[in-house]
């Protein structure tokens, strides 16, 4: 088995808002992570991922942290940079949506490119 990258749709914060498009379960059943690209222009916000758990109508926002030590809410990478989440550790296969929460509104769109590794076959 290889594993394969494809394309999500691309996570955006229309302007003045304060919550991205989602991505459903569908999209990244196969995943073993998912990559976000913060494209450059991002405003400085502490921007978190959040999750909604199958069935229900509220979200929650992604912690991460070890046992014993204080949780902290997942970090996004900033204008031009990317970050790798790995399934295992964040678990994103557990919720049946996710999206990307601004604490306060933007200013113009804010978009993070959106992409899943996956095992193909080869």
């Amino acid at each position: 088995m290889s594993i394969s990258f494809s394309r999500l749709p691309d996570l955006t914060i229309d302007g003045a808002g304060t919550d991205s498009n989602i991505l459903t379960q569908d999209l990244i059943d196969d995943a073993v992570a998912i990559v976000l690209i913060g494209k450059i222009g991002l405003q400085t916000k502490s921007y978190v991922i959040q999750g909604r758990r199958h069935g229900a109508t509220t979200w929650v926002t992604l912690q991460e942290g070890y046992i014993g030590d204080a949780l902290a809410d997942v970090v996004l990478p900033a204008a031009d940079k990317a970050l790798c989440y790995d399934m295992k550790t964040f678990g994103f296969s557990a919720f049946s949506a996710f999206r990307i929460h601004s604490p306060s509104s933007v200013t113009g769109d804010q978009t993070w490119e959106c992409s899943k590794l996956w095992r193909g076959l080869s």
